[in-house]
């Protein structure tokens, strides 16, 4: 290993240690900006090392100084293949808000922070095991637990909490837009990231169209990429807690855990895959039964089931999930659709959560009523 590399690992574990610290610190002073400063500076430490080991260079002797963050993260990303794409956007994010905490006023949730830091340490202990062969535990004090809090559940929650909290500061008569516009710079970062990574060739929207987007009650539609955001199965902290005689309970990060990332992005096509036709086509029924039959079993404006994305500014297209299908597959088993067609007509409710399948042993849900064939069907039932 080069002498300039092992500097660089130093000063990155220096920082990282320091923001860790940062973040379980009781006090609220300059917290979150101290957090993205170091964990940044962490980061931009480690991938230098990194590609000063694995291509010799840094630096172009054309320019006055040293690659940057991006230019480092782009070379172990797509040429080193060091990193995947989440992890790739997680970095990205980082240095990101790192921008706007020191050139700006930024305020992030502590759902969107825990997720970032620990996802952060998480790549930093894969990439110093993969690249370096050095365990992080042996670098730190066995007394130390990396990040500690409360880890959030659904990312979802997280945006729509917080996207609540924005909608808030900018009603009523007391205004706090700067307030709700530092909120809303993080978002902006992270749809620009993944909009550049999904090669979509078009920028974020600006802060002042965030605000309108906000203010109009569909955040979705100026922060799509944000929307598309998911909380992946494996998540938590890469730690072992060990018994031994002579130490108690020491917490070491595990370097042998698979890297946890807090978040994920999917594309709309991903979570929904089918186009109104495509579905109709694969249920076996024409596209006015499925509309219907989706307005019957209210999938329409539940994010599990479907989505509108607009593709111009008065249209949209309509997108429905696997969980969509699979729930009016086993409505339309249960009552067949002829039944189903007539519950439409009378404008009636179904739950889709009675709908899914019942595995092997399961007492299916109780079907409802049948349509009694002299109740008059209700006006404004829709039908096509």
């Amino acid at each position: 290993m080069k002498r300039k590399t092992r500097s660089f690992i130093d000063c990155a574990v220096e920082s990282l240690t320091l923001a860790m610290e940062l973040f379980n610190r009781p006090a609220e002073t300059a917290r979150q900006e101290g957090i993205l400063l170091l964990l940044n500076h962490s980061f931009e430490m480690l991938l230098k090392a990194v590609v000063l080991e694995k291509t010799g260079r840094i630096h172009n002797p054309r320019e006055k100084f040293n690659y940057g963050f991006e230019k480092c993260l782009s070379i172990a990303h797509l040429q080193l293949g060091l990193l995947d794409k989440d992890e790739a956007l997680i970095l990205k994010n980082l240095n990101g808000f790192r921008d706007a905490a020191a050139h700006d006023l930024v305020q992030i949730s502590e759902g969107l922070l825990y997720g970032h830091a620990q996802s952060a340490l998480n790549i930093f202990v894969t990439l110093l095991k993969k690249v370096f062969a050095r365990d992080l535990s042996r670098e730190l004090p066995r007394r130390v637990l990396p990040i500690c809090t409360v880890a959030p559940t659904d990312i979802s929650m997280v945006v729509g909490e917080d996207m609540n909290i924005i909608a808030g500061l900018l009603g009523g008569r007391h205004r706090r837009e700067d307030e709700a516009e530092a909120r809303l710079r993080p978002y902006r970062v992270i749809e620009n990231n993944i909009r550049n990574m999904q090669g979509a060739g078009q920028e974020a929207p600006t802060t002042p169209r965030l605000v309108r987007g906000i203010k109009s009650g569909d955040w979705k539609a100026v922060l799509p990429m944000v929307a598309g955001l998911v909380q992946p199965t494996s998540s938590g902290i890469p730690i072992s807690l060990h018994l031994t005689k002579r130490d108690g309970f020491p917490v070491r990060v595990d370097p042998t855990a698979p890297t946890a990332i807090a978040f994920r992005y999917v594309r709309p096509e991903d979570k929904y895959p089918y186009l109104t036709g495509e579905l109709a086509k694969k249920l076996g029924i024409t596209t006015n039964k499925l509309v219907s039959f989706a307005k019957l079993l209210q999938l329409k404006g539940n994010d599990d089931y479907h989505t509108a994305l607009k593709v111009s500014a008065t249209g949209v297209v309509n997108r429905y999930s696997e969980k969509s299908r699979q729930v009016i597959s086993e409505a339309v088993a249960r009552h067949g659709t002829e039944a189903l067609w007539q519950m439409t007509k009378e404008a009636r409710k179904l739950e889709p959560r009675d709908y899914f399948a019942p595995k092997a042993g399961d007492q299916p849900a109780p079907a409802p009523a049948a349509p009694s064939p002299r109740q008059e069907p209700q006006p404004g039932g829709q039908t096509g």
